[in-house]
């Protein structure tokens, strides 16, 4: 069900602000916040933050299951940066569910998303569709794969909306308003607050090229007062804090959370890569039951993987440069990414084994043996790599 960004996409939108930067004889933003009131509002950006939201891009009566941040999976090598909503179960086929705007504000953006994903979860739809919404000068909230955008909306869109580069505008929208229809799929759906900035990045320069909203994104469920907060969690299976879930795992010094392959470009890639993923490694926890290790790898025998670890240790958050090599024998995930519960009689399926080490100056020796056991591993060779904050 996973609806994983397209990374045409944003390659498509990062070429198109350039482009504007360029116009503009500006440089670019130095920081995420400013990069977005630019990348996004055209630095035409009103109103003061936070805002409250009154409604859900869903109808409660239309919803099927929500999933929290932090989901790993396929080329979402790092924690999705989003929530995924499901409808529920449609009376036909071909009935449509409405998305709403979920405060007051202003269209943005509009981005028909070219076709031509490598990631092998991305389902190739011809009409799949990203609205950003401005709430404020510092707030921002974005639905993503919308197959249909709504007549009233397309109206007002005085260019053209087809495959391929955003289209800006500045069109007002009321908080419950019909911005567009999805069908039974998987939908997309963030709230991004300027104001705030999560603190388990270490490096959130990392995101200045690629996904710049990642570092003020937040827990929408902090932003929706009650009862509907309430009605809405009820279709959350996370159930401990942060309920909406958590993108941000680095400690400096520790093995826990995000890395980089030396010389492959961060997290942006290099030289514009569909596969911007390939050099990414994350190791943390499931995002519905934290108490269990996912690593994330962003190139596993040729593509993005996820795996749990036999024996569920050692702990990446206690792994410092002063334990040395540590392996980790990794096994095929046995949690059904729905619920967060482990499946009935799942066997551990050995999958291969990751050495990894721990070094000084936010380094990291890391190398994997595929179908290998833990025995059959007797410490680093040539092909080790090293991998960075």
């Amino acid at each position: 069900m996973n609806r994983l960004l397209s990374c045409v996409a944003v390659i498509c939108m990062l070429a198109a602000f350039v482009s504007y930067c360029r116009s503009q004889d500006r440089d670019p933003p130095k920081t995420a916040a400013a990069m977005l009131q630019l990348q996004w509002s055209r630095r035409q950006g009103e109103g003061a933050g936070p805002v409250k939201l009154t409604t859900f891009p869903l109808r409660l009566e239309d919803i099927g299951h929500i999933r929290p941040l932090g989901l790993m999976a396929s080329g979402h090598v790092t924690p999705s940066d989003h929530l995924y909503l499901i409808p529920r179960q449609p009376k036909s086929k071909d009935e449509r569910f409405d998305v709403l705007a979920v405060a007051d504000g202003r269209v943005v953006v509009l981005q028909w998303r070219p076709q031509g994903s490598p990631d092998p979860t991305v389902f190739e739809r011809k009409v799949d569709i990203k609205v950003v919404v401005e709430h404020s000068a510092t707030c921002w909230s974005y639905v993503d794969h919308l197959v249909e955008l709504d007549a009233g909306l397309r109206n007002h869109v005085e260019r053209e909306l087809k495959p391929g580069q955003p289209v800006h505008m500045r069109i007002p929208v009321k908080a419950g308003q019909v911005i567009g229809k999805i069908g039974y799929q998987t939908m997309d759906f963030a709230l991004v607050d300027a104001n705030v900035t999560r603190k388990g990045f270490l490096v959130p320069e990392q995101f200045l090229k690629r996904d710049p909203w990642k570092v003020h994104t937040v827990d929408p469920f902090d932003y929706i007062e009650e009862p509907l907060r309430g009605k809405l969690l009820a279709f959350n299976p996370r159930k401990v804090p942060p309920l909406g879930g958590r993108i941000d795992y680095d400690l400096d010094g520790r093995l826990i959370g995000n890395w980089y392959r030396e010389k492959a470009g961060g997290y942006a890639g290099l030289n514009k890569r569909l596969d911007y993923w390939v050099g990414h490694l994350t190791i943390a926890y499931h995002y519905i039951d934290p108490s269990q290790i996912i690593v994330s790898l962003g190139d596993f025998e040729g593509r993005p993987r996820q795996f749990q670890v036999r024996g569920n240790g050692p702990d990446p958050a206690k792994i410092t440069k002063d334990v040395g090599p540590v392996k980790y024998e990794l096994i095929m995930p046995k949690i059904n990414d729905g619920t967060g519960k482990p499946y009935a009689d799942a066997p551990d399926r050995p999958m291969g084994v990751m050495l990894v080490e721990v070094l000084a100056e936010r380094r990291l020796r890391v190398e994997v043996f595929p179908r290998k056991k833990t025995d059959d591993v007797k410490g680093f060779t040539q092909a080790a790599a090293i991998y960075e904050r």
